[in-house]
């Protein structure tokens, strides 16, 4: 079964529609689940969220993360892990959709790493969040612009009025000023081109 979960992520994150979305972001995600990994309580359950998170990833939907936690939650029954972990798995998935943490969650501090590792570019430097910006855009390129500026723009203004972007306070204070920063100015650029 491990077998055939890799050749499915493989196959899934290497598509040729997946300019950002794909192996590399994976990578960095898990790149910083390893920095933060003793702060994590399930490790195992958070790389197996961020592995499986954008599995399903078409720009034509709006289930991808529904779709992208049911399959998880397979996967990981199927290799002999706890039902109770796969749901968790599951619902981690489910809340990048909004990146909100519900309430009385179980190893909420857990999930809201895993959602500030997926934010994360947002704070990056100016160089690679522009490269994340037209990788993003490349996988939109179905849409002409006059869809894509103003669904662009929403997220970056609705980011940008959410009372914090980043849970953590580790991650805040790491990647905030600049998220806020790279995202108004991204939205200049949208407004006057």
């Amino acid at each position: 079964m491990a077998a055939t979960c890799i050749a499915e992520v493989e196959k899934a994150y290497n598509g040729k529609k997946r300019y950002y979305h794909n192996a590399g972001h994976i990578l960095w995600m898990l790149a910083l689940s390893e920095e933060c990994r003793p702060l994590l309580k399930a490790p195992l359950l958070v790389d197996f969220a961020i592995v499986y998170h954008d599995i399903v990833y078409n720009v034509l939907r709006k289930d991808n993360e529904a779709r992208s936690g049911v399959i998880a939650a397979k996967r990981m029954t199927a290799l002999g892990l706890h039902p109770y972990e796969a749901g968790l798995v599951k619902l981690y998935i489910e809340a990048t959709q909004h990146h909100q943490i519900p309430a009385g969650l179980d190893h909420a501090e857990d999930l809201a790493f895993f959602l500030d590792f997926d934010m994360a570019i947002l704070g990056a430097p100016w160089e690679q969040y522009e490269a994340y910006t037209i990788a993003v855009r490349k996988e939109y390129r179905i849409y002409p612009d006059l869809l894509y500026k103003p669904g662009r723009k929403k997220f970056l203004e609705q980011t940008l009025a959410a009372p914090v972007i980043f849970h953590r306070p580790e991650f805040h204070s790491r990647f905030d000023a600049l998220a806020r920063n790279n995202m108004e100015k991204e939205l200049q650029y949208l407004c006057h081109k």
